[in-house]
């Protein structure tokens, strides 16, 4: 099943989901899909709301997979810097070669980050333009303010399972522990999550509050799989 999708949800469950269900879809994230609009009205910065998978009460674990950009090559006819294919989140720049793979790969600066908007956190990570998402609850983001997460220390994008808290933006990529190559990366769902969010951040010079939205191009299309089983440990 294949849905594309800007502000409607995706049902990731079914009547009688056991400890064994896992649900599959496809969903595109426009590049123009500003993850700080989770559970909101408008999007903080503009852009456009991000799409939306809606979770059943048992879900537990989350993977991504055949995480491919829209964008082959640039105006100005550089590639994409991986066979992945890529966005952009720079289109007015003058040169005209700045894309960006699932994993931030090709994006003009070397570190990114976000301020984030209200409950939802913000984000540090290598490059721009990668692909994130956010587990809120049903009735959309509350409480405290998670800490953002800073993915250019430690294991950095790497990672082979990631437990984020509700509210809390994490880096997706493109699901694996390398750049177009690795295994296969878990997120453990956090209990009372009944939504992911999956978009882009984005700010004006890369750093500091969403914006600069109008500038993004191309569409990053995303294997969603959810399941009640268990993330495996590490």
């Amino acid at each position: 099943m294949r849905i594309n999708l800007t502000t409607a949800s995706l049902f990731l469950y079914a009547a009688a989901a056991g400890a064994g269900y896992a649900a599959t879809t496809v969903v595109s994230v426009p590049a123009e899909a500003n993850i700080y609009g989770a559970g909101q009205t408008t999007p903080p910065g503009g852009g456009q709301l991000p799409p939306s998978a809606a979770l059943n009460g048992g879900a537990q674990c989350v993977t991504f997979t055949k995480v491919k950009g829209s964008l082959k090559h640039a105006r100005g006819s550089a590639p994409c810097p991986t066979a992945e294919r890529c966005i952009t989140i720079d289109l007015n720049e003058h040169e005209h070669t700045h894309l960006n793979d699932p994993d931030g790969t090709g994006g003009y600066p070397p570190t990114s980050s976000s301020t984030g908007y209200q409950k939802i956190s913000g984000i540090t990570a290598p490059f721009a333009g990668y692909l994130v998402g956010v587990f809120v609850k049903e009735k959309g983001p509350a409480g405290a303010t998670p800490p953002a997460l800073d993915f250019t220390t430690g294991a950095g994008t790497g990672f082979t399972t990631l437990a984020p808290a509700i509210d809390q933006t994490f880096f997706i990529g493109d699901g694996l522990t390398g750049d177009d190559t690795g295994t296969l990366q878990t997120f453990a769902v956090p209990q009372g999550a009944r939504t992911l969010y999956l978009g882009i951040s984005d700010a004006c010079g890369f750093n500091g509050a969403p914006g600069c939205y109008f500038d993004n191009e191309g569409t990053f299309e995303v294997t969603v799989k959810a399941s009640n089983a268990a993330c495996p440990t590490e």
